[in-house]
């Protein structure tokens, strides 16, 4: 479910490439959500509820259910 919470970021990121502000919180997160991914760690509550208001909303729940699930 990691890879496809930082596939849709990442897709969300390049869609909101048209404007700097939301890629000032898009950038950042979505490189965490790799670092998740690559490393296998478990993903935090509060990091799942950022990426659905800031970033991708099923992103965001693919992750809150990834920490649900640990």
């Amino acid at each position: 479910m990691k890879l496809a919470a930082f596939i849709l970021c990442l897709i969300s990121t390049i869609l909101m490439g048209f404007a700097i502000f939301p890629l000032i919180w898009c950038i950042p997160m979505t490189v965490h959500a790799y670092g998740l991914y690559r490393d296998n760690e478990k993903s935090g509550i509060a990091f799942g509820v950022c990426t659905l208001l800031f970033v991708s909303l099923i992103g965001g729940i693919l992750l809150l259910v990834d920490s649900a699930e640990d």
